[in-house]
C-alpha cells in the first residue's frame, strides 16, 4: 500500500471549449496553439499573472446516507481501464459584477463555495478519497479513510468576458485556471478544486480536475449540479436530484471477480512500480 506506482501515458487537458494535447509542461501546450517563437514568453507572462493566494483542505461535512468514514471501494472491471487516462478537467466562468460578488467580495464567495463543497462531498464521498494500488492483489481501490479535497485560491489579471468570448481563445490562461492533479502516480487524489479571482474581482473561475477512473463526464456534471445546488439552495440533495448510488448489484461479473490490474493491463497500459 505504501509503494508508489507510476502510470505512463500522455496527458490531455480539457477546458470549457477545447481539447489540448499537453506534453510535460504548459510551455509545450502553448507552443502548439501560439506562434512558434513567442509561446514561451506568453506562458511565462500567464504564469506570472496567476498568483496562488492559499491552499487549504475541504473535508466532507456530516456524511450522507450510506456513507461512512472508512469506506473503501474497489474499482470494477468497468472502471479499471480508465486508471491510465488523464483526469477530466473543467473550468466554469462567472461574472461577479463591479462589487466582486458582495460586501466581502472574493473571500465571501470562497467561503460559500467551501461550505457547499463540504456538504456535497458528504454525499459524493469517493470524490474526496484517494486512488490506491494494492500490488499483492493487483486491485485498485478508492480509499476514503482520510477524505478531503485540496482547494486552491488564486487570482489572475484576466478579463472574464474576454475569456468567455469566442473572438480569442487564451489557452495559456485557461490552463492556469484548472488545478494540477498528478494522476500518473498512485496513490493519487481523486479530486482537486481551484477558485480564481479574475480581473480585480469582477469575475470568478471555478476549475476542477477529477480522476477519470472514479468519475466519467456525466458523473462530473451531476456532482457540479449538486455543488451548485448546495451553494444556491443550501442542500446538494433535492426532490429533483436524489443522492448518488454506489451499490454494485447492477454490475455482473461474467467470469467471476478478478483483479483490477488484470483487466486494465495491456501492451500500452502497464502499471509498473516507480
Amino acid at each position: 500500500m505504501g509503494k508508489k506506482v507510476l502510470l505512463k501515458k500522455n496527458s490531455l487537458v480539457r477546458t470549457s471549449s477545447f481539447f489540448l494535447r499537453r506534453k510535460t509542461s504548459t510551455t509545450a501546450g502553448a507552443r502548439a496553439s501560439s506562434g512558434m517563437g513567442e509561446a514561451s514568453s506568453d506562458v511565462a507572462a500567464q504564469a506570472s499573472a496567476l498568483r496562488v493566494l492559499a491552499v487549504s483542505r475541504v473535508a466532507p461535512s456530516a456524511l450522507g446516507e450510506g456513507q461512512h468514514a472508512g469506506l473503501r471501494l474497489k474499482l470494477s472491471f468497468f472502471d479499471s481501464p480508465w486508471v491510465m487516462l488523464p483526469p477530466i478537467q473543467r473550468v466554469f466562468l462567472y461574472e461577479l459584477g463591479e462589487n466582486g460578488g458582495g460586501d466581502q467580495g472574493f473571500p465571501a464567495v470562497v467561503d460559500r463555495l467551501k461550505r457547499a463543497l463540504a456538504d456535497t462531498l458528504a454525499h459524493y464521498l469517493p470524490l474526496a478519497g484517494r486512488l490506491e494500488y494494492v500490488a499483492e492483489t493487483g486491485d485498485v481501490f478508492v480509499d476514503c479513510s482520510d477524505a478531503g479535497v485540496a482547494f486552491v485560491e488564486a487570482e489572475a489579471d484576466v478579463d472574464v468576458r474576454r475569456l468567455a468570448g469566442d473572438e480569442e481563445h487564451d489557452i495559456p490562461a485557461f490552463l492556469g485556471l484548472v488545478p494540477e492533479l498528478d494522476a500518473w502516480v498512485l496513490p493519487a487524489p481523486v479530486l482537486c478544486v481551484q477558485a480564481t479571482r479574475l480581473g480585480a474581482g469582477a469575475g470568478l473561475a471555478v476549475g476542477l480536475s477529477v480522476h477519470h477512473a472514479v468519475a466519467d463526464g456525466r458523473a462530473v456534471w451531476r456532482f457540479m449540479e449538486a455543488w451548485a445546488s448546495a451553494s444556491r439552495e443550501g442542500s446538494p440533495i433535492t426532490k429533483a436530484r436524489g443522492p448518488p448510488q454506489y451499490g454494485r448489484e447492477a454490475v455482473a461479473y461474467p467470469n467471476g471477480e478478478t483483479s483490477s490490474a488484470a483487466r486494465c493491463s495491456g501492451p500500452s497500459h502497464q502499471i509498473s512500480p516507480r
